[in-house]
């Protein structure tokens, strides 16, 4: 019954469909950690030497009914970070900066109140993993894991002017930052959520 309601007034929203792209920073805040095996030996100090813009692309619609909106939407990011690896066994390796890439396809819906050209929303968002480029695979030691599916929200304002679409959001993620990192059967991670924040431009048809 709820569904048929909600679905005989979405059926007379205003809809206009549309494409976006975009840049996201992250804002955390990495402890580092060291790697150790199963006797407790000490091979690797690792700590996040930078956190690199993402972008992301991809399509959305906004269905509006007088001052509520609701806003699907379906994106490809891509981002990286570099990682400051030092050798605890072999002094004479030195360090290396390692940098691991990650592409997923992200889903925020976003639902608000719209006033004017001014919306205000949240909602939540799912990250689907799609790939890994990682400067780890060197190590023997090293076997990422990632889960195929993870959570987060999104929440933030956004200016709707005719056709053109501006958006500036918080993500905030249920994952930790650098959790996928697993050493001798080990899961480690820098103790932060893999938090951004999102900022895109639009355009409706």
């Amino acid at each position: 019954m709820i569904s048929f309601v909600l679905f005989s007034h979405m059926a007379g929203a205003q809809v206009r469909p549309g494409i976006k792209f975009g840049l996201s920073t992250p804002d955390i805040s990495p402890k580092d950690f060291i790697v150790t095996d199963d006797h407790g030996v000490q091979y690797f100090h690792l700590f996040v030497e930078n956190a690199r813009y993402g972008v992301h692309a991809g399509a959305f619609i906004q269905m509006q009914i007088g001052g509520f909106f609701i806003q699907p939407e379906i994106l490809f990011n891509s981002s990286s970070i570099d990682y400051h690896l030092d050798s605890l066994v072999n002094s004479d390796t030195g360090f290396r900066i390692i940098r691991d890439s990650y592409k997923n396809i992200d889903f925020p819906i976003i639902m608000g109140l719209k006033v004017g050209v001014v919306r205000l929303g949240a909602g939540p968002v799912g990250h689907i993993f799609i790939a890994n480029n990682g400067g780890f695979g060197g190590y023997d030691s090293f076997e990422p894991f990632f889960d195929d599916l993870t959570w987060g929200y999104q929440a933030g304002i956004g200016l709707d002017l005719w056709k053109l679409h501006i958006d500036a959001r918080y993500e905030g993620n249920f994952s930790d930052l650098g959790e996928h990192i697993t050493f001798f059967g080990k899961q480690f991670d820098f103790d932060t959520k893999n938090n951004r924040l999102v900022a895109s431009i639009g355009f409706s048809f």
